[in-house]
């Protein structure tokens, strides 16, 4: 089984999971951490999802910032004897393409996911693109 846990600081965890419920009409599997929200202390969700995370499950964790607080602090709760995969500064595309991998997950594979949602953030050269034909929707990519 999958098992996805989305950590960030603020409501940005509980946004991506209702974004991937209305792009793919999943999030059963996908957990929410929404930090610093109140004073209360995550650590114990954390824990909750890594005793979760069974023999033969896919796990991965996607926190908002590389070498933030909550990135830290997973580091420090993630044991060695499980595979749960930590990913940092996430997009949407990155967690939806996890979400929906048939395979199971790798190292190697989810770094290729990595390079790969790179690729989907710039800057549009909206002048340009406005000129552009679109397709019967008004697509760009059609």
């Amino acid at each position: 089984m999958k098992k996805i846990l989305i950590a960030t600081h603020g409501c940005m965890a509980e946004g991506v999971k209702s974004s991937i419920k209305i792009l793919a009409g999943m999030a059963d599997s996908i957990s929410c951490i929404n930090a610093y929200m109140d004073e209360s202390d995550y650590t114990e969700q954390i824990l909750a999802f890594v005793d979760g995370v069974e023999a033969g499950d896919s796990a991965v964790i996607f926190t908002d910032l590389y070498g933030g607080s909550i990135n830290q602090r997973m580091i420090r709760y993630l044991p060695k004897d499980k595979k749960i995969h930590l990913i940092t500064g996430f997009n949407l595309g990155l967690v939806l393409e996890i979400a929906l991998a048939e395979e199971t997950l790798t190292e190697e594979g989810i770094d290729e996911l990595v390079r790969e949602s790179k690729k989907q953030m710039g800057r549009m050269p909206l002048p340009e693109m406005m000129n552009q034909k679109t397709g019967t929707d008004g697509e760009f990519f059609e």
